[in-house]
């Protein structure tokens, strides 16, 4: 027989003092020696019992040696039993301590079970035997029986004495295990308490970061809006400047033209000048060739000269004419000089009219330039002159058809302020029933009375996230339902629904409300404002009201939407300004006539489709909306008459969602372990953060979807795989990949091995929470993600 091993050899030390359970290995063999040892004894007890020996063919000595065997093989027994007792209740204790090794404990419970059954069937074999045994001794000899008797009384007592030293064994290593045990658990606990102290500042550090980048990215928003609208003021600066350039630049080339004109004429007239003056040149030249010298000073002198020569001779001649003649020379020196004086001033004056003929010349040339620059400007001017006709004809049929100014600048407001059916406030039920009848409610009436059939699921879903914010995006391809779901859901709840087109020139917020036309003196009032204004009015204003933006992301809503993208993240009570000034008659529900408040009972829906015509919504808009994607096959339900829903008002709406936040707080805070439980796997692997707007976003949607979708389940088809979550999944199934997990599509800093451990964590975490179901929305997004990555 081999013996059990020690003890000490069972167990192995771990950190921190704790004791590990026996090696698997090491509890089968000695179950199975256990095993092997009861099965050869038991066919060693049949073998005895079968032979029925009598004592004159056994001697007294094999008597007692076979008593000795199996006593000794009793001891053996007992002592696996206990071995296996001991290693049986460390199994049971270590199994409390590690759970996941249940399996193999309740195998070492069930072999230690079978091998005691094999035990307690030995021993009875045994106490057969003894009978036998006994049996036989009182037909031996009397000698023999009394030391038989001798010898057994003597094992009896041995066997008392192992026995109450294996209790006493087995009882020390009991409080020793359990001093050891509670010893490792106290030290499990503190490094326990260590760990969560160091989470929680982790956690409160990473809180602190993300409040500090919300910050930072709310600010970066702010400035992307500021610059933007820099650069639009800048784009009309620049087209207002290139405008004022050409107009400029067409005026002075108009002038440069005449100017260049004016200097051609001048310089004709230069060039007849300096002609004339050559001319004059060459005259004065011939003239000094007659003279006899080119030089003047030599001309001067020899003038003068000769001026000396001629009055010496007069004082000659004087002397020797006499009175008569001298005054008859004196009369003709008078007459020379009237004569010389007469031709100068008849030089000068040929001087004075040849200058002027030339200027005549010069004048002659300006006036044929002038004429020809006349009949050209007369040609603009004819040509001005009948677009100024035509635009004081436009004018004067603009004026025509102006109105008067008491005319309303609001006239479709003004007219809605008139009309009676909007001015009757109607009644409305002020206490919304059970959300979850009400949700099943829905579903059958928007069946019935608009032919549109909605999963149960989806209603849920769209109820919190009424409840969640008032933007949602419906995605999904063409020809869904995606329009028709709020049509549906307003008729069913008795209100109205305004659907309005997006264009894809939608730049600004003018395109979405309008603007103010100058000419006719009215605003232009698009469908957006006229269906703001509705929800306004007294029959609208104390129920939901819902406007859909119908293809949405043809154009940017970061641009034409901005206004109400900051009005539905945090309302500071300022209206919306229309215009500056207030003209007419004021619609009675703008603020001064003016400007136009965002009413608490509106919730915008935007449509979007995924093509080539579309653009990707930027996270600005995804964070501050719910989102949903509708399935391409809609769901069988029976046709069966409903009675209709009364019309409910807007603040028994929100009560009944703030009363399912109250009943169903558990519900919430187990979604929100499950999302936080996945924060490190989401920002290790998928490089997604859970902000402090997201986390008020879930705990305002939860409830209400558990609260929905509460009750019977309804008689529809699923095709979507989600049949078997309840409220608690699928709310955590849904806003985890709409709102979490969409973040890592098409970011380039994820890869296809993040997105598989992504997949694995959350499959992970869904069993470790006991969600019902399976988390199909999630999975099919990460799995589109690696297709699409893939091819």
């Amino acid at each position: 027989m081999g013996k059990s091993k020690p003890r000490s050899t069972q167990h192995r030390n771990l950190g921190g003092g704790a004791r590990s359970r026996p090696r698997a290995d090491e509890v089968q063999a000695d179950l199975a020696l256990a095993a092997r040892r009861a099965e050869d004894d038991a066919g060693l007890v049949d073998a005895l019992a079968t032979e029925a020996l009598t004592p004159a063919q056994r001697s007294p000595e094999e008597v007692l040696t076979t008593f000795d065997k199996l006593t000794l093989q009793a001891d053996e027994y007992r002592r696996c039993a206990l071995a296996a007792a001991a290693r049986e209740e460390s199994a049971r204790a270590r199994e409390e301590a590690a759970e996941a090794d249940r399996d193999l404990a309740a195998q070492a419970r069930a072999e230690a079970e079978e091998i005691r059954g094999r035990l307690a069937r030995a021993e009875t074999r045994l106490d057969e035997r003894d009978a036998l045994l006994r049996d036989r001794e009182k037909a031996a000899e009397a000698g023999f029986v009394a030391e038989a008797e001798r010898a057994r009384a003597a094992l009896d007592a041995e066997l008392a004495e192992l026995r109450r030293a294996a209790s006493a064994e087995v009882a020390a290593e009991r409080e020793r295990w359990v001093r050891e045990r509670t010893e490792a658990l106290a030290e499990i606990e503190q490094a326990r308490l260590a760990r969560l102290a160091d989470a929680e500042r982790v956690h409160a550090e990473l809180a602190q970061e993300r409040q500090r980048l919300t910050a930072r990215a709310q600010q970066l928003e702010y400035d992307q809006s500021a610059l933007r609208g820099q650069e639009i003021q800048l784009e009309r600066r620049e087209r207002d400047l290139e405008r004022e350039v050409a107009a400029r630049a067409a005026a002075e080339v108009t002038a440069l033209d005449r100017e260049v004109q004016i200097l051609r004429i001048q310089y004709g007239a230069a060039q007849e000048a300096v002609a004339d003056l050559h001319r004059q040149l060459a005259e004065r030249e011939q003239v000094l060739l007659k003279i006899g010298s080119s030089d003047p000073a030599h001309v001067l002198d020899e003038l003068e000269r000769l001026r000396v020569r001629n009055a010496d001779l007069r004082d000659k001649l004087a002397a020797r004419i006499g009175d008569e003649d001298l005054d008859r020379l004196r009369w003709l020196e008078q007459q020379n000089r009237e004569l010389n004086s007469a031709r100068e001033q008849l030089s000068y004056e040929l001087q004075e009219l040849r200058g002027a003929a030339l200027a005549d010349r010069i004048n002659n040339l300006q006036v044929k330039q002038l004429a020809d620059a006349e009949r050209h400007f007369e040609v603009l001017a004819r040509g001005y002159e009948g677009r100024i006709a035509e635009l004081r004809s436009a004018i004067d049929t603009l004026y025509q058809d102006r109105p008067d100014p008491g005319t309303p600048l609001f006239p479709r407001c003004v007219a809605m302020d008139d009309d009676p059916a909007l001015d009757e406030p109607g009644e409305v039920s002020g206490d919304l029933p059970d959300l979850g009848v009400f949700a099943r409610s829905l579903q059958t009436t928007m069946f019935a009375e608009h032919d549109r059939a909605y999963r149960l699921n989806d209603i849920c879903v769209l109820l919190g996230g009424l409840a969640m914010s008032r933007l949602h995006l419906l995605e999904g391809m063409s020809g869904i339902g995606k329009t028709s779901l709020p049509r549906a859901l307003a008729g069913a709840l008795g209100t109205d629904c305004a659907v309005i087109e997006v264009q894809a020139g939608w730049r600004d917020r003018t395109d979405l409300f309008g603007h103010h036309n100058t000419f006719e003196r009215r605003f232009e009032e698009t469908e957006f404002l006229q269906a703001l204004y509705r929800a306004q009015t007294p029959r609208h204003r104390d129920r939901p009201f819902f406007i859909v933006l119908d293809e949405m992301n043809l154009s940017r809503p970061e641009q034409y939407f901005s206004v109400l993208l900051s009005k539905l993240e945090n309302d500071d009570g300022v209206p919306i300004q229309l215009v500056t000034r207030a003209e007419g008659r004021a619609p009675r529900q703008l603020v001064g006539g003016t400007s136009i408040v965002l009413p608490p009972n509106v919730w915008f829906i935007g449509t979007a489709n995924q093509d080539e015509s579309t653009l990707e919504f930027a996270d600005k808009t995804y964070n501050r909306a719910h989102l949903m994607e509708l399935p391409a096959q809609r769901p069988w339900l029976d046709r069966r008459p409903v009675p209709a829903l009364p019309p409910y008002g807007t603040d028994a709406v929100r009560r009944a969602f703030r009363q399912a936040r109250r009943a169903h707080r558990e519900e919430e805070k187990a979604v929100l372990a499950f999302v936080e439980y996945l924060a490190g796997d989401l920002h290790e692997h998928g490089r997604a953060v859970l902000g402090p707007r997201v986390e008020k976003q879930l705990r305002e949607f939860t409830p209400v979807v558990v609260a929905a979708r509460q009750g019977d389940p309804t008689g529809e088809r699923h095709e979507y795989g989600d049949a078997d979550q309840d409220g608690r999944s699928l709310a955590a199934d849904h806003f985890l990949a709409m709102k979490v997990l969409r973040t890592v599509r098409g970011r380039y800093d994820v890869t296809v091995t993040g997105l598989g451990k992504l997949r694995d964590a959350i499959r992970t975490a869904w069993d470790l929470h006991k969600m019902a179901g399976e988390p199909v929305r999630c999975i099919r997004l990460l799995d589109d993600e690696v297709h699409r990555r893939e091819s």
